[in-house]
């Protein structure tokens, strides 16, 4: 299975291929990466510029239940290349522009970022009447599902939305390998 998302908002567009493999068998793991290589040389061939990371899997996972991270080691986890969230090690489902802004503020802790950058990933920039409060529904949304730990996304009065760190969090940025 390939799985791939193709953000088409920023100048320079981001490609993420997963490659799920069940049954390799003889298959070895060499022959899995220039497979991966081939597809992100063809992927920069057909879009010039594009950002495109890889992430292999060799035995996928159950489809009912999110994979966990090999250790939670904190009691809050975002694991960005999984698209997942744990509080306390039970997963936390949030819709896609939900985790979009959770994860594009949590790759930029300390950093406020504006209302309209945060509508741009939410894709409701052309909707003018809706629009300005939409963001603030899915910030809402986002602090509610993370229960106690909502407080990590504050609200920069007039600007925008900021990611405040904590020792006890853990934000997974690279994919861990199996």
């Amino acid at each position: 299975m390939i799985d791939s998302t193709l953000g088409q908002r920023d100048s320079n567009p981001d490609l993420i291929l997963t490659l799920q493999f069940s049954n390799t068998g003889s298959t070895d793991r060499q022959q899995l990466v220039a497979l991966a290589n081939a597809l992100r040389a063809t992927a920069q061939e057909l879009l010039p510029g594009v950002s495109t990371r890889a992430r292999m899997d060799t035995a996928p996972a159950p489809a009912a239940a999110p994979s966990r991270p090999a250790a939670i080691d904190a009691p809050l986890v975002i694991d960005l290349p999984a698209r997942q969230v744990f509080t306390r090690g039970e997963p936390v489902s949030l819709s896609h522009t939900e985790f979009e802004i959770l994860s594009h503020l949590a790759r930029r802790p300390r950093v406020v970022v504006s209302r309209r950058r945060l509508l741009e990933l939410s894709g409701n920039l052309g909707e003018r009447e809706r629009a300005g409060r939409s963001v603030d529904v899915h910030v809402s949304r986002v602090r509610m599902k993370l229960g106690r730990y909502g407080w990590l996304v504050s609200t920069v009065r007039g600007t925008g939305y900021r990611f405040d760190p904590d020792p006890r969090v853990r934000i997974i940025t690279e994919p861990v390998a199996a």
